[in-house]
């Protein structure tokens, strides 16, 4: 009892000494049962040293000097594995309501009070590189709680399809002929003056200028959208080419920067397969699902696939079991406005999507989507088996996707897909990193990566649902207060 109040102080101070303060604490994990991310077996009596927000060391307990004086967390029958990592966020609740003024600073701070340590943000709101860029100063600085943030810099698509033409009202898209008439060809249309981190691309030489100009802005990745639109929008809008996929690829590969492909459609995906993309950041869900043989290709092809169940499963856990809403581990972040917002029911793109892709009253819609769950499930289990990497991503920021909450949700449906506990923590610890490129950095509890670490009080391994019992979540080397994390209820 007194370690654990001592847990609880060491926390609190600190959150109060060091939230807005750029330097990490030295500390040491002792007497923990340690999950590493890197699929081996469980370390039982583990301590783990942090020094200057880096692990120094990482041993069982007594072969491993814990510097005397240094502060020391006993993590007697507490299970220590990496913080998670979203491989696809935007900077948004979840909720379909007016944007708040503070929302990227609330969506950043659930994302740590999850237990979610690395983010990679894919466009769109606040995504273009200097807001991206301004974000990371202010994190570095210590004003702002957030996770680490690795970006693409705004994604990049073409005039007249996903997602400004299919998803955004008819005044956006005004303004994006606007801004395209006015653009030189050979230049991408960059959106962000309409607050939007994402450009157009006409030619394959505004689309390497868009690479050079992300690369030189210290993005991670480049981010294309090659569909047309997922259902049900329909494919009346324009495709991105392969030649226009390999020419993006070959300007990001000569920088170093991986290339990942939105997709919804397995022609799609053969698209991105045949340009060089390194990833798709959504599953295949316009039918026909990939079947075994397209699984066998995508292993052989060495692309990774961040599957966003969670995106395609929001609707039907609302319709199916709505009383999440009133989880206390759900509703420690997500104020009243947004409950009643989310209570729609089945609140603004939700409803086109099941009045648009399933005729017949809502009970054979639900019955319906029901049915696509299970599919794309079976199919994301078709990709595991044939050794597709899958990394985590839940597409956070669109309806029924919350910021932190939603990766919990995305661990449970990766196991459902066929994956073992251990392989979704995988997926959502050094998957995410190699596919990032950052293995280095983060993604595992090993000597020179950050010191990102969640403390438990139950197994993960043996229930994935386990990963929400967090006791402690330790960003960069410092213990966060998570009661005291600006979620903006």
């Amino acid at each position: 009892m007194r370690s654990n109040r001592m847990h609880r102080w060491l926390a609190v101070t600190a959150w109060l000494c060091v939230a807005y303060v750029a330097q990490a604490q030295d500390l040491a994990i002792t007497h923990a049962r340690l999950i590493d991310g890197t699929g081996a077996a469980p370390m039982d009596g583990a301590t783990i040293v942090v020094r200057d927000g880096r692990i120094a060391a990482v041993g069982r307990d007594g072969t491993i000097e814990v510097p005397e004086g240094m502060r020391t967390i006993d993590a007697t029958g507490k299970f220590v594995m990496p913080g998670l990592a979203d491989m696809h966020v935007h900077f948004s609740f979840g909720a379909p309501m007016q944007r708040r003024p503070d929302e990227t600073e609330a969506v950043l701070a659930r994302e740590l009070y999850y237990g979610v340590t690395s983010i990679l943000q894919l466009g769109a709101t606040q995504g273009d590189v200097a807001s991206i860029n301004a974000l990371r100063a202010r994190r570095k600085a210590g004003t702002l709680a957030a996770p680490y943030i690795y970006a693409s810099g705004g994604h990049l698509t073409l005039p007249g399809t996903h997602p400004v033409y299919t998803i955004f009202p008819p005044e956006v898209r005004a303004q994006a002929d606007r801004l395209t008439a006015a653009t030189p060809v050979d230049d991408p249309v960059d959106l962000v003056p309409m607050g939007l981190g994402l450009s157009f691309v006409r030619n394959e030489t505004a689309a390497r200028k868009a690479v050079r100009e992300r690369a030189e802005g210290g993005m991670d990745a480049i981010k294309i959208t090659v569909e047309s639109g997922p259902m049900p929008f329909g494919d009346d809008h324009p495709l991105m080419s392969v030649d226009m996929i390999r020419a993006i690829a070959d300007e990001a590969h000569a920088r170093g920067l991986p290339v990942f492909a939105h997709v919804s459609s397995p022609n799609e995906l053969e698209a991105a397969m045949a340009g060089g993309a390194d990833a798709v950041v959504h599953a295949v869900i316009d039918p026909p699902l990939p079947d075994a043989a397209m699984a066998a290709r995508v292993a052989a092809s060495g692309m990774a696939m961040v599957p966003t169940l969670a995106l395609n499963d929001g609707a039907v856990e609302y319709a199916t079991a709505p009383g999440y809403m009133d989880d206390p581990f759900f509703r420690a972040t997500v104020g009243e406005n947004e409950i009643e917002a989310l209570r729609g029911p089945f609140a603004g793109i939700w409803r086109r999507n099941w009045e648009l892709n399933a005729g017949g009253e809502d009970g054979d819609r639900l019955a319906a989507m029901q049915r696509h769950r299970v599919d794309v499930l079976a199919s994301i289990g078709r990709m595991h088996a044939a050794g597709v990497p899958v990394v985590l991503g839940t597409d956070t920021g669109n309806p029924y996707v919350y910021p932190g909450y939603s990766v919990h949700r995305e661990l449970e449906l990766l196991v459902q897909a066929g994956l073992t506990p251990m392989q979704a923590i995988e997926a959502g610890t050094r998957r995410a990193a190699e596919m990032l490129r950052k293995s280095g950095e983060f993604g595992s509890i090993a000597p020179g990566r950050r010191a990102d670490l969640l403390v438990l009080d139950a197994d993960p391994l043996l229930d994935i649902r386990n990963t929400r019992s967090i006791d402690l979540v330790i960003a960069e080397g410092r213990v966060v207060d998570r009661e005291a994390l600006p979620v903006g209820h």
